[in-house]
C-alpha cells in the first residue's frame, strides 16, 4: 500500500499543517539506511546543507547515486564538494546526464531505501527549499519503489555518464 503527502515552499502555501520541502529532504537524507538515489536539475551556489546531509548519509555507509543535469554548468563550489565526496567515499556514484541533443534531465527526485520518495519541482538550492513557491509529493511504499525502478532505468541507460 502507498501513502502520500504534499510538501511545499513559499509563504502562500505554508501553514495549516502542510509540510515543507526542506523538512522532507532532511527526512530522506537522515532516514536512509541503505541507499539514496537522486536526480538533480540545478544545485544552489551555497550547497552546504545538501553537502552536510549527503556526507552524513555516506558516513553511515549509505550507497548514494546522483545524476546531475549539465554538470559542467553547475556551480563550481557544488561540483567541487561532490567530487571530493566521490573521491572519499567509494559508495558515492556521481553521474552527469548526457541525453540526446536539446534534452535535459529536468526531474527533481530523491528516493531513500526504495520506500520513501520526494518527487516535485524544487531544485537543491536555497530558493528551491525555502524561497520559491514549489510543490512536491512525498510518497511511501509501492509508489516509492516504482519511482526507484524508474531511476534504475535512467542510471543504467546510455544517457548516464560517471563524472
Amino acid at each position: 500500500m502507498s501513502k502520500s503527502s504534499v510538501v511545499v515552499t513559499g509563504l502562500a502555501w505554508m501553514g495549516s499543517g502542510v509540510g515543507s520541502i526542506e523538512s522532507a529532504l532532511e527526512r530522506l537524507f537522515t532516514s536512509a539506511e541503505q541507499e539514496l538515489s537522486l536526480t538533480v536539475y540545478a544545485l544552489g551556489t551555497d550547497p552546504e546543507r545538501i553537502t552536510t546531509w549527503l556526507e552524513s548519509a555516506l558516513v553511515r555507509g549509505v550507497a548514494v547515486r546522483m545524476i546531475l543535469n549539465r554538470s559542467e554548468e553547475q556551480p563550481a563550489a557544488a561540483i567541487s564538494n561532490l567530487k571530493r565526496l566521490a573521491a572519499s567515499y567509494p559508495h558515492f556514484s556521481l553521474f552527469r546526464f548526457s541525453g540526446p541533443e536539446n534534452s535535459e534531465l529536468h526531474a527533481k527526485v530523491i528516493v531513500a531505501d526504495r520506500r520513501l520518495a520526494l518527487v516535485g519541482s524544487s531544485n537543491l538550492s536555497w530558493h528551491g527549499m525555502v524561497a520559491n513557491h514549489e510543490l512536491a509529493l512525498l510518497v511511501e511504499g509501492e509508489t516509492a519503489a516504482g519511482v526507484a525502478s524508474a531511476l534504475d532505468r535512467l542510471f543504467h541507460s546510455a544517457f548516464c555518464e560517471r563524472v
